[in-house]
């Protein structure tokens, strides 16, 4: 698969009230090299490389640091850019729509996959057993982008908090 660029929008709403709504643009190599640049209302970088990840924090300075475990970053790669989504799924073509629904171990997760007519993601809303549902829009995607030498390194600050999880 080819690098791509994306802009998404990510809001999250418990009980139906958007709480947070946050921006910016999406890095994506290839299935392992993958950075979402958080540029509004904070600047933050999350950077999944070979099923690690760092989420570097730059108002608290702090980065997280851990793997994602092999089910997860599946799911990661089934419900964004997959052609076949995973089990207990449907597609509902006049809307263009996957629905996914997924036993974790954190209960169930439902899974609504908008695709554009280029069968990109469009929206994805993601709904938790604990009613708070998270929704990405995605648009303006740029292939045959060139990616820069440190893409996905991260330039950290001497005095860096960090966090293993």
């Amino acid at each position: 698969s080819q690098p791509f660029k994306t802009d998404f929008i990510q809001q999250v709403f418990i009980d139906e009230e958007k709480i947070l709504e946050e921006s910016g643009v999406i890095i994506f190599a290839d299935r392992s090299r993958v950075k979402w640049q958080y540029l509004n209302p904070e600047a933050k970088i999350f950077i999944l490389k070979d099923g690690n990840y760092s989420f570097y924090d730059m108002e608290n300075n702090q980065l997280m640091r851990g793997r994602i475990g092999a089910r997860s970053e599946q799911l990661i790669w089934e419900l964004l850019f997959s052609d076949r989504p995973g089990n207990a799924s449907s597609w509902d073509a006049q809307q263009r729509t996957i629905r996914l629904r997924l036993d974790g171990q954190g209960g169930v997760q439902e899974l609504k996959i908008k695709v554009g007519a280029d069968y990109l993601p469009e929206r994805v809303e993601q709904i938790t057993i604990n009613e708070v549902t998270t929704v990405y829009l995605f648009r303006n995607y740029r292939s045959r982008i060139t990616l820069n030498p440190g893409e996905f390194d991260l330039a950290l600050p001497d005095d860096v908090e960090i966090i293993e999880e």
